[in-house]
């Protein structure tokens, strides 16, 4: 089955190193990694099939970025050298704008799944749904694998899923970890195999 997206909850202490010494989130980082990892299983590295991290992006003199982007959570505190080694090389792109702190934390997590090919990144007003539909409408059209960056306050990321296809809530989607404490959402992802039964559980 073909991984099309997933949902990854958009906050900073996903990333391993963004919290310091503490532990948060290991069951969230987990799944993320597993879900990736379908995600851009069989997906060829020359940008054929594209990769894009959609997210809220916030309102910035240089505007959203849109296209290659280099990584970095300064803005949220966190030092490139705070970040996991394998994760952090998505911090190494010097010649490419910075990416907001949402985006940023996905393009860091497919570093640290493994992946190592082109990554466009698309950023959306985090409450034009509108905006958000007709962008997910577009990548679907291209064939992309699509990582949505979640947060549940924002018309956004319902709206990318949306123009993707997909639910914006859990209905069809493969749950991969629960909501606690420190994630804004749970991971989930979506894909072209029959939706699962109400109640019934995933496998990561």
């Amino acid at each position: 089955m073909t991984v099309r997206a997933v949902v990854l909850p958009g906050t900073p202490l996903l990333v391993p190193g963004a919290a310091g010494a503490a532990t948060v989130l290991e069951e969230e980082r987990e799944a993320a990694l597993a879900a990736l990892g379908r995600l851009v299983d069989g997906v060829p590295d020359d940008g054929s099939v594209p990769v894009v991290v959609v997210a809220p992006g916030t309102p910035r003199p240089a505007g959203p970025v849109r296209g290659p982007a280099r990584a970095s959570l300064a803005a949220a505190g966190v030092a490139d050298a705070w970040v996991d080694p394998t994760w952090a090389a998505a911090t190494r792109h010097d010649d490419r704008p910075v990416a907001g702190v949402a985006a940023s934390v996905g393009l860091l997590a497919l570093a640290g799944a493994g992946w190592a090919g082109p990554v466009e990144v698309l950023e959306v007003g985090g409450q034009d749904a509108a905006a958000a539909r007709a962008a997910g409408a577009a990548l679907a059209r291209r064939g992309a694998r699509v990582v949505v960056m979640d947060d549940p306050r924002l018309a956004a990321p319902a709206g990318v899923l949306d123009g993707l296809g997909l639910p914006g809530d859990d209905a069809d989607a493969r749950a991969a970890s629960p909501v606690r404490a420190g994630a804004t959402s749970a991971v989930r992802w979506y894909d072209d195999g029959p939706a699962p039964s109400a109640g019934s559980g995933v496998s990561r």
